[in-house]
């Protein structure tokens, strides 16, 4: 029983030492496979190299798409890109350059990104170089030196800047690039760097005759040559075999030609091949050789224009469409900022206007309550002193009165005149006694009628009793009684009127009475009484008017 628990521990220790050991394996042959395809793509040595090594990105770039790793992706457009572009599939190379450019639009700006977009915009110069499209290649470059803050890096789009300027025969310019260029090289001891600028610096002094181009070429070729750089060789060899050319030297230009095509042989590239095959035609003085060498070179030219038109209105078109889809997001984005700065004003104003609403509420109805209680309080004075008169005054009268007609010295005319003053009393005390509201107010306001009804004189009342008047309130009824009251003491103390006529009616939520008597009439001017029954409706918020001439009665209208 122990053997076998021995032996199932020896199976699982060995199967878990295994899977981590193929794991480890596994992870180092990737990393082996990733140095192993980028020494092939850097320093090709078949023919057969390059293209196995865009096989490889290629199945990589799937790979890190279905994972998701968007900088890998970029990666390995970028190495296919260059691949394109050593195999002399120019228009190729541009199409993944841009596809890893609209990629690195959308990503998220990090170093690594900027990094990329410098390799791709300098990638892309280039190859606007190839198309003689010196204008598009300069703004390529100068988007990649903008993004640039490594010297390496900067040199190098530097040294590219100078070879347009050397296409385009601005010679002074390329020069003025290229000695910079040479100065910060040694600077940083980069002798791959020093070479590059040597031969660019010293091609573009054999254009102006400088005494220094040779040597200055012929250093930069002994530098390749120690570090066997094939690629920078084959440049040497070829803008020497060029040099030679122009001083009609042309054993010299052949020499230096052929090992520039020996160099391509060995790099496996069929675009350095056929550029090498190109010079050694170009070398070659027979009329045939020449012709065909000006047509091969004009198709080609016409075919890379081509090819450059159709890419670079692919480009224009997805950075148009980029450039719409960012636009319309920031519109979008202005238009939700406007929204919601119009839902903050909209909030603010409403709360503004509740509280102006609610403060203006609050000062009617604290004016309306005020107003309330100084007219309740008029009220209760009003029957506070309707009570001392009758109480104390009118009585006092009353017992003088009666002691006085004990008294048989005293004159009628000294009665008389005390018994007028006890009835005006009691008259001021009766027109402010306390109302009762209990009652039916119709009742009231029909015993109030009643009261100034004699043979000589008729109330008529119409409409009195359609009025609901347990909705109207009591400080309205106080008011409508005292108006009526003055109204008819008025009437009975100097209009001379037979026939009062009454009319009571309700229009919406208002109170129409109608006033009309037949007596004389009078000159319009208000006196207390009036005045006192004006200001009791109009501190109600109704209206009262008066109308009345000489011997055409007297009319009021109220509103309350």
């Amino acid at each position: 029983m122990r053997i076998k628990k021995s032996f199932l521990f020896f199976c699982l220790y060995f199967a878990c030492f295994t899977t981590a050991f193929n794991q480890k394996i596994f992870a180092q042959k990737v990393a082996d496979s990733s140095l192993y395809y980028y020494n092939l793509v850097v320093n090709p040595k078949k023919s057969t190299d390059l293209t196995l090594a865009f096989s490889f990105y290629e199945k990589s770039k799937k790979q890190h798409e279905l994972a998701g790793d968007t900088l890998k992706v970029i990666n390995d457009l970028r190495f296919m890109a260059s691949i394109q572009k050593k195999l002399g599939f120019l228009y190729d190379s541009e199409s993944t350059s841009i596809e890893a450019l609209d990629i690195l639009n959308t990503a998220k700006t990090d170093d690594n990104v900027i990094k990329s977009k410098i390799g791709v915009y300098n990638h892309l110069g280039m190859i606007q170089r190839e198309y003689s499209n010196y204008d598009e290649a300069l703004k390529f470059y100068n988007k990649s030196l903008q993004l640039a803050t490594k010297t390496a890096d900067s040199l190098t789009i530097l040294n590219n800047i100078a070879n347009i300027y050397l296409d385009q025969n601005k010679f002074n310019l390329a020069i003025a690039e290229l000695s910079t260029v040479y100065k910060n090289s040694l600077r940083l001891q980069d002798k791959k760097q020093i070479a590059r600028a040597l031969n660019n610096l010293g091609s573009v002094q054999a254009r102006i005759n400088a005494p220094e181009a040779l040597s200055n070429m012929l250093e930069a070729l002994r530098i390749r040559e120690q570090i066997k750089d094939n690629i920078g060789m084959y440049s040497s060899y070829k803008h020497v075999s060029r040099y030679y050319q122009d001083k009609n030297k042309t054993a010299t230009a052949l020499n230096y030609a052929n090992k520039a095509y020996n160099v391509a042989k060995s790099i496996n590239s069929a675009n350095y091949v056929n550029d090498a095959l190109s010079q050694l035609i170009d070398l070659d003085k027979n009329p045939k050789v020449v012709e065909y060498k000006r047509l091969s070179d004009s198709l080609t030219q016409a075919r890379r224009l081509g090819e450059n038109k159709f890419a670079s209105v692919k480009y224009e078109s997805s950075e148009n469409i980029r450039k719409a889809q960012e636009s319309e997001l920031k519109f979008k984005t202005s238009q939700l900022e406007k929204e919601k700065e119009e839902r903050l004003k909209l909030l603010y104003m409403s709360i503004v206007g509740l509280v102006t609403i609610l403060a203006a509420a609050t000062y009617f109805v604290l004016k309306s309550r005020h107003k309330k209680e100084k007219l309740l309080q008029v009220y209760h004075t009003e029957t506070r002193i309707s009570k001392k008169v009758h109480d104390e005054v009118a009585n006092d009268i009353y017992h003088l009165m009666t002691k006085i007609q004990s008294n048989n010295t005293i004159q009628e005319t000294v009665l008389d005149d005390l018994e007028h003053i006890y009835s005006k009393t009691r008259d001021i005390s009766k027109e402010s006694s306390l109302i009762d509201f209990n009652n039916n107010f119709k009742d009231t306001l029909e015993d109030l009628f009643l009261a100034y009804q004699t043979n000589d004189l008729s109330i008529v009342t119409n409409g009195l009793h359609t009025i609901n008047w347990e909705t109207v309130s009591d400080l309205k009824k106080t008011a409508v009684f005292r108006v009526l009251q003055e109204l008819l003491t008025n009437m009975k103390k100097h209009s001379k009127a037979s026939i009062t006529v009454l009319k009571f009616q309700k229009n919406n939520a208002y109170l129409e009475i109608n006033y009309n008597d037949n007596g004389i009439g009078t000159t319009l001017k208000k006196h207390n009484g009036l005045q006192n029954a004006e200001n009791r409706i109009v501190s109600l918020n109704g209206t009262i008017t008066f109308d009345s001439e000489v011997n055409k009665g007297f009319k009021v209208k109220i509103t309350i």
